[in-house]
């Protein structure tokens, strides 16, 4: 049958979650080295793309090191499960404040196109009461450890035996809470998608503004981390594929629904190594920076060339 249920250990894919895990754990490393040593020409802007001021900006870095860390290592203990929808939200919660931050930095004098601080602190109240919310409704759909044998009999009785083979395991009902769930996600992600898009276009229009009041040199800096924001927010969608998967699953009833999650899991785990790869390759200095490292190593003898062609290349960024 398509919609049996596989009690076999899959060792293929916790052998993928191990490898996969460490070399997502190196990029992450990189990235955050990159921020914090190779962003000299982005002055305090380096510091909200890695969000470490304390406890008052969100870290889209660490955010994808904690995601990454979740689905590879901490998943395999089923009861953690849940920390996945903290985990994203967190991710994408922490995009939206770079942008916002980016808008504010640009801004500088121009007050007509300033966030004024009251939204963003209601937009930072609405992200931590929605993501708590989601959460804590996420939760309150797993069955107690003590009722959950007698649940299996009641609605899965061909499985018991199975079920009660297994050193753990965690149960989560499709009831009326997971659709009130869904439409709260759905609500608030909404809302959040039609913030981000009023603030990226409050964004290029202040750029397409204050562009013959700066320097080109500058210009391209603002415009060149704007970009690649956007293609750092582009790719966090690969996160969502696995949570998005079970909620088709659940609705529709796929067939080899088992098979497909799986297989969207090895896919979301590449989050973090497309990550890294867009940041290098949207913004002019890590880009600049990675040249050289890569020359370096072909052609020791061009150190000095390639030293030149690096600065070249960051001046005209």
């Amino acid at each position: 049958m398509s919609d049996a249920v596989d009690f076999s250990v899959p060792y293929w894919l916790i052998y993928y979650f191990h490898v996969i895990g460490i070399v997502s754990l190196v990029f992450d490393a990189f990235s955050i080295y990159l921020i914090l040593f190779k962003s000299n020409q982005i002055d305090d802007f380096r510091f909200f793309l890695l969000n470490f001021q304390m406890l008052l900006e969100i870290h889209f870095q660490i955010a994808c090191c904690f995601t990454d860390i979740h689905i590879t290592f901490l998943m395999q203990p089923v009861p953690l499960y849940p920390l996945m929808v903290l985990l994203y939200i967190y991710q994408v919660a922490s995009m939206i404040v770079c942008f916002v931050r980016k808008n504010q930095s640009i801004s500088g004098t121009l007050t007509s196109f300033s966030i004024p601080i009251p939204f963003i602190m209601y937009l930072l109240g609405f992200l931590v009461i929605y993501t708590l919310s989601m959460v804590g409704m996420y939760f309150s759909l797993s069955v107690k450890e003590s009722e959950k044998l007698q649940f299996i009999k009641e609605n899965l009785p061909e499985y018991l035996s199975q079920f009660q083979s297994l050193p753990n395991f965690s149960i989560y009902q499709a009831n009326s809470m997971l659709f009130i769930m869904v439409i709260v996600a759905v609500t608030g992600g909404l809302l959040a998608f039609l913030f981000f898009m009023a603030v990226l276009y409050n964004i290029f229009r202040m750029l397409k503004f204050i562009k013959i009041q700066m320097s080109p040199t500058t210009y391209r800096r603002h415009r060149a981390a704007v970009y690649s924001l956007i293609a750092q927010f582009a790719t966090s969608s690969v996160c969502f594929l696995p949570p998005l998967s079970l909620v088709f699953v659940v609705f529709f009833k796929l067939p080899y629904a088992q098979v497909l999650v799986e297989l969207l899991l090895v896919i979301a785990c590449f989050h973090s190594p497309l990550n890294v790869t867009v940041l290098v390759a949207t913004f002019p200095p890590y880009r600049a920076f990675f040249s050289r490292v890569v020359l370096r190593r072909e052609a020791p003898g061009l150190t000095s060339l390639s030293a030149k062609t690096s600065a070249v290349v960051s001046h005209l960024s």
